[in-house]
């Protein structure tokens, strides 16, 4: 029972960051050209729970007690995690939308992406972990208090065409998104006590549970819109360039009611032992529920997609100086996310080889370091990233493959 409660403890968060490669790099080689690029991001952290723990959800094995030691250790009264999985096909053309040297049209051109993203996050108290990881009988004759979790899970397709200035790079594109699941809830007000001899429970709790509903790929649709915006200024006579990017900003609306479960209630129970009222399946789920004081409904919104706003700095491959610093924040469109800053250092190594350090704070967790390598071969740019190498409580992946034609 107790695993069956962890899993889903953190399966709640981790059902999947649009985030970039750290630089963003503003090259203008081959402005002429068209371009095909694929992106993929994986990355989870947390400020408490270890990344041994999630390892060991995805992968299989043991959670032993000096794992779950360690977490305990780094929790707070309120603690992160969330998980960000991505993976965007991005065309660009080579040809202009126009000929017409009058055109407000001239010298741009079209993009078409495609992609899927999955974005998790739960905020958690520390009670919650210490009850979900090790049980209750932890708090036989004291009071867990789990209130203040919270959780969202959305997943969602996307394809978008869009137009781009060849001389800025500054773009636009709209995109058409399709809802594959979704899930959230909140634990306004949740304790409950059970006595030394574990055979009476009392329980005060507030909350609801929504889920979408619908047996196909698609259970909803909406729009959404990505913005690049590039600002080019000048300090001591040196060109700098910043960008505003914006990506999956937009809504969905569910094609089916979503279902709701509410409660605002207490309960108490005397005369059987927890384990043995989950064991034996003492009431079944009908009878728990009236039991409970859990109400089943029915609500239709639209839902916000967890879109992402950042501003950085960018580099420049054609800057004369071999070292390059960079910097920026990020923020998602999530309550669960606080803002995120990071910062590093950009070399030029070789010709076709260029790698650099980076140091980031916020979002799910705190001071991460991260690093990457760039290798340009011809049309050809390779990326490699993590903004997460070191850290006890999270893990960052990023691919990007660039053809120019």
């Amino acid at each position: 029972m107790r695993n069956l409660i962890s899993l889903f403890f953190l399966l709640g968060s981790a059902n999947l960051f649009g985030q970039n490669m750290l630089p963003i790099i503003k090259d203008t080689v081959g402005q002429r050209s068209g371009s095909i690029t694929l992106t993929s991001n994986g990355d989870y952290a947390s400020n408490a729970i270890g990344k041994n723990i999630v390892q060991s959800f995805f992968y299989g094995g043991n959670i032993d007690q000096d794992m779950k030691n360690a977490s305990i250790e780094r929790l707070q009264n309120i603690n992160q995690f969330g998980l960000d999985m991505n993976a965007e096909l991005s065309f660009r053309s080579k040809g202009d939308l126009t000929k017409n040297e009058n055109s407000p049209f001239y010298n741009h051109g079209y993009s078409i992406q495609a992609g899927y993203h999955q974005f998790s996050s739960i905020m958690f108290s520390r009670d919650a972990f210490r009850y979900a990881f090790e049980g209750n009988g932890l708090f036989l004759g004291d009071t867990a208090d789990l209130s203040g979790t919270r959780f969202q899970s959305m997943g969602y397709s996307k394809i978008g065409f869009g137009i781009f200035n060849r001389s800025t790079n500054n773009a636009l594109t709209l995109n058409l998104i399709s809802l594959n699941q979704f899930a959230s809830g909140n634990m306004q007000k949740a304790t409950i006590y059970q006595d030394v001899q574990n055979d009476t429970i009392n329980m005060d709790y507030s909350g609801d549970f929504t889920f979408s509903r619908g047996s196909g790929f698609s259970k909803g649709f909406g729009l959404s819109f990505d913005i690049d915006y590039r600002i080019q200024t000048n300090e001591n006579d040196r060109e700098m360039s910043f960008q505003l990017l914006a990506k999956n900003i937009g809504f969905i609306i569910p094609t089916h009611p979503m279902s709701r479960y509410s409660a605002d209630s207490s309960f108490q129970y005397t005369g059987f032992n927890l384990n043995q009222i989950v064991q034996q399946n003492f009431m079944n789920t009908i009878q728990l529920a009236d039991t409970l004081g859990i109400e089943k409904g029915t609500v239709k919104r639209a839902l916000l997609l967890p879109g992402f706003i950042q501003f950085s700095k960018l580099v420049d491959m054609q800057a004369i100086q071999r070292i390059q610093s960079f910097y920026g924040a990020r923020m998602f469109l999530s309550q669960n996310y606080i803002p995120y800053f990071f910062a590093g250092v950009h070399g030029k190594v070789t010709k076709h080889w260029s790698t650099g350090l980076s140091a980031s704070y916020g979002g799910f967790s705190r001071l991460k370091w991260g690093m990457y390598s760039s290798f340009q071969f011809s049309n050809w740019n390779i990326g490699v990233a993590s903004e997460n190498l070191f850290s006890k409580t999270g893990e960052s992946i990023i691919l990007q493959v660039k053809c120019a034609f």
